[in-house]
């Protein structure tokens, strides 16, 4: 028997998965990355665990459990390759969905020739049948279980792989969803049934009907994959337990997870969030700005004092996703993305991908389009031979070919300009959704560190903080295996909410504490069945306050006593105008307090490893290789000193240009920044300020 001395992260992405092992005791780190060569992705996940364990001399029983993140859901939305979903809702509402909001999407208000992607339902399978909850969640039209009939044979006739129910004020009473899943469970067994009252019991229509749809959509996805990795590990006889990584920044059982499979959508990004809050705290970082670029997307998240914002305000191609989520910012600008040359002569990096299969141009692998990894190919800022470990060796020649006939050719440059073209396109892409989390939210992105990671991250990190004006730049160890890191080490989380809407004040304290108890008792079952020791356990109340008349609302965490389970309405009242005039300059104290949502978050603490000191003065800094590369912001090649990450040493500072390479990255360093690194093994690039002249 094995003495459960270590724990599993993977993190799952478009082009590879990333799987890391840590010694529980000692902190000390294991690594692989594996591309994504398997049609099914578990085949992917079991040769990485096996790879790390034989490598290390370490058997499935000394495994503690595994933490599993992954940019399925994300890519399938992105990419368009859910399942087959239908739409039931009541009669007279089934354009809920194109109808959305009255107000533009913000990436569209000056894009008038744009439309908003289409909807993840075509309208040829959004279905209204007769019915209607109130507002007082009474019955006011009951179920036409006859309408629902005719929609049935149609659903089978359509061969529907999912089906998204939302009614109105379902949130208050979910007695005719749970009669349209008894119908549909009973006519079409093999169809997946997502129930809005059960994915986001909260108002507000549109965005209940987008997350339900979403949940639907990718459902039978998620559903398939876990089913066969748990049958892989069964069959391999793993027999620690597997827990989810969700976008709230916490892990929780599969069972859990499949209630509302919303809850993994940037599940990946998230888990990178979760490992820079932590273990650059540790190291002393607080104030952040964090950039994963990876094979599918860039994700960016801003950072304060070590936490990360948590939002319920979320957008997926511009359609709301409210479930609770770390504030992952997302684009489809990684380095398989695919480079094009749009119709009026633009450049353009994304969204979609070229995977892992059949890749990027130089992969070899049967893929022609470029991509963004052509593009660092061809500049000289990566190795064709070290590319993620060895895992692919890069072809040049290919990738030029891909690069001309796309890019060069139709905008009749030479290949030079259109490489450093494409690459200032990417570098402004990141740099816009950076924009989007700090200064567009009224932050100055110069007041953060610019934590990059991901495979891509550290390529474009110096570009980005040089193009933002950020003064320093932290390169994790493993950089691209950041995400397993954060994944493996994640609390269990679960969120709980319940709408209620009145005033706060005349709302009697027995109905507020009645829906803390109900919320309460579904949280206490979910850690129960993850068996969360009690001690280990803690519930967050808060509350979800507006004034009068507003449609946004503030959450206002609740501080009571646990034991008489009191709390003082006046004094979160006080902390609700306090947050008003934070967030918006301003507060009417004398306006009636309105209570929208009744929110409880569980948190299942987990031990964490301890974050390893590695003394680094005796090292020796080996001489440096040279390579030809094209840096960004310049014309021609120039030769360029290229380091191995394992040989730098904290006594040392090097100056840029330069390149760092390690088996999970390379980093670029410009002109006029100094290199260092700190005792946790960080990679502290710093802008050189110059004296004013």
């Amino acid at each position: 028997m094995g003495n459960n001395n270590y724990r599993i992260g993977i993190d799952v992405g478009g082009t590879f998965t990333d799987v890391v092992l840590i010694h529980n005791e000692t902190g000390q780190l294991f690594v692989t990355k594996v591309l994504n060569r398997h049609v099914n992705r578990d085949e992917t996940v079991l040769e990485g665990i096996k790879r790390l364990l034989i490598s290390n001399d370490v058997s499935f029983a000394d495994i503690e459990y595994i933490s599993h993140g992954t940019t399925i859901t994300t890519n399938t939305v992105i990419e368009r390759k859910g399942a087959k979903t239908a739409l039931i809702t009541n009669q007279n509402f089934r354009d809920i969905l194109e109808i959305g909001r009255f107000a533009r999407p913000a990436e569209l208000i000056y894009r008038v020739h744009e439309d908003k992607p289409s909807p993840l339902v075509p309208r040829y399978l959004l279905y209204g049948v007769p019915c209607r909850i109130d507002r007082h969640g009474e019955i006011f039209t009951p179920l036409d279980v006859g309408r629902l009939s005719e929609i049935v044979e149609t659903l089978e006739k359509e061969r529907v792989e999912s089906v998204a129910v939302c009614f109105l004020f379902s949130f208050l009473k979910p007695s005719h969803e749970k009669q349209v899943r008894n119908i549909l469970s009973a006519s079409l067994p093999h169809i997946e049934v997502v129930l809005s009252s059960e994915i986001l019991r909260e108002f507000r229509e549109f965005p209940r009907t987008s997350t339900t749809v979403f949940s639907a959509y990718v459902a039978p996805v998620l559903r398939s994959y876990i089913s066969s990795l748990v049958e892989r590990f069964a069959v391999n006889k793993i027999k620690c337990p597997l827990y989810i990584f969700q976008s709230n920044g916490g892990v929780a059982s599969p069972d859990v997870v499949m209630q509302n499979p919303a809850l993994t959508l940037l599940s990946g990004p998230a888990g990178a969030v979760v490992g820079a809050s932590d273990l650059c705290g540790q190291a002393g970082y607080t104030d952040l700005i964090t950039m994963d670029v990876g094979g599918t997307s860039l994700d960016v998240c801003l950072i304060k004092n070590s936490d990360a914002e948590i939002t319920t305000r979320r957008e997926i191609d511009m359609f709301p996703i409210s479930t609770p989520t770390i504030n992952v910012h997302t684009i489809g600008a990684g380095g398989g993305s695919i480079i094009r040359v749009d119709k009026v002569g633009r450049i353009t990096v994304g969204p979609d991908s070229m995977g892992a299969d059949p890749g990027p141009a130089c992969y070899s692998l049967g893929g022609t389009s470029p991509t963004l990894t052509d593009i660092n190919l061809l500049m000289g800022l990566i190795d064709p031979n070290t590319f993620a470990n060895g895992e692919v060796l890069l072809n040049r020649e290919r990738a030029e070919k891909s690069v001309n006939e796309a890019v060069a050719q139709p905008l009749s440059v030479d290949l030079e300009t259109a490489i450093s073209g494409v690459y200032n396109v990417a570098t402004s892409q990141i740099a816009e959704a950076i924009q989007t989390i700090t200064i567009e939210n009224g932050s100055d992105p110069r007041n953060y560190s610019l934590v990059a990671f991901g495979g891509g991250g550290p390529l474009h990190a110096a570009a980005v903080a040089k193009e933002l004006g950020i003064n320093r730049i932290i390169i994790p160890k493993h950089p691209g295996l950041f995400s397993a890191r954060g994944i493996s080490t994640a609390d269990f989380n679960h969120d709980y909410i319940r709408s209620v809407i009145g005033s706060f004040l005349e709302m009697s304290p027995e109905t507020i504490l009645g829906i803390l108890l109900e919320l309460e008792e579904s949280a206490h079952s979910d850690l129960d069945a993850e068996k969360i020791d009690s001690k280990n356990r803690q519930l967050i109340h808060s509350f979800d306050l507006r004034y009068i008349g507003q449609t946004t609302e503030i959450n206002i965490p609740v501080i009571w006593n646990e034991n008489n389970r009191v709390f003082e309405k006046e004094q979160i009242i006080d902390k609700f105008h306090k947050s008003h005039r934070d967030r918006y300059s301003y507060n009417v104290e004398d306006e009636p307090v309105e209570l929208v949502n009744i929110r409880l978050r569980a948190i299942g603490r987990v031990d964490k490893p301890p974050l390893r000191e590695v003394s680094l003065e005796n090292g020796l800094l080996a001489d440096a290789k040279e390579r030809q590369v094209l840096l960004p912001g310049t014309k021609v090649s120039q030769t360029v000193p290229v380091y191995q990450r394992a040989s730098l040493n904290a006594e040392r500072k090097l100056i840029g240009p330069a390149i760092i390479e390690e088996s999970s990255s390379t980093t670029i360093v410009l002109e006029e920044m100094e290199i260092s690194v700190d005792k946790f093994e960080n990679i502290i690039i710093q802008l050189i300020m110059q004296d004013d002249a």
